[in-house]
C-alpha cells in the first residue's frame, strides 16, 4: 500500500493493544485536549471512555495500523515513533496539504532506531506525499512529495 492510499482499510490482525500514543499526540477539540499532552481519559493502557470517545478518536489510526509493510516493531509504543497521515504539516511556515508525519514520543533519539529509519526511507521512496520528522516543537521536511 502506498502512502497516498494510507487512508483506507486497516491491516487485518493488527490492533492497538496497550498502545496509547495517539492519546498523547492528537489534538481532540471535543475534549479540549491539546496536541502533545496525555488525554485525561487515558488509563495508560487504554481509553477510559472508549465506547463514548469522540469521533476524531474513533476515526484516527496511525499508519502502523494502515500499512502492512510497516514491521510489528514499528507499533508506536514499541518504536517510540508515531507515523500518521495529517492534513497540514507540523511547520507553521508551510502551506496546508496532506502529509506523512513521524512524531517522536520521547525525544529525537527514537528516529535512530532501525524501524523508524526504514519507515522514513520507505515513505520518501514512495514519494507521493511530503514526509516530515517531528519532535517537540521541531519539524524537518524529509521529502517535499510530488
Amino acid at each position: 500500500m502506498t502512502a497516498s492510499h494510507a487512508a483506507g482499510a486497516l491491516v487485518p490482525g493488527r490492533s492497538c493493544g496497550s498502545c496509547t500514543a495517539c492519546c498523547r499526540i492528537l489534538e481532540i477539540k471535543a475534549l479540549d485536549k491539546p496536541a502533545g499532552t496525555l488525554c485525561r481519559h487515558s488509563t495508560g493502557r487504554a481509553c477510559g471512555i472508549y465506547p463514548d470517545r469522540p469521533e476524531a478518536c474513533a476515526q484516527w489510526h496511525c499508519l502502523w495500523r494502515r500499512i502492512g509493510a510497516l514491521p510489528d516493531a514499528l507499533r508506536p509504543d514499541r518504536s517510540g515513533v508515531v507515523f500518521g497521515l495529517e492534513r497540514r504539516p507540523p511547520d507553521a511556515g508551510t502551506s496546508e496539504g496532506a502529509c506523512i508525519v513521524g512524531r517522536a514520543l520521547d525525544g529525537e533519539q527514537a528516529f535512530e532506531r532501525w524501524e523508524a529509519v526504514e519507515a522514513f526511507a520507505m515513505f520518501v521512496r514512495e514519494g507521493s506525499l511530503p514526509v516530515w520528522k517531528a519532535h517537540g516543537r521541531h519539524a524537518t521536511l524529509m521529502n517535499p512529495g510530488r
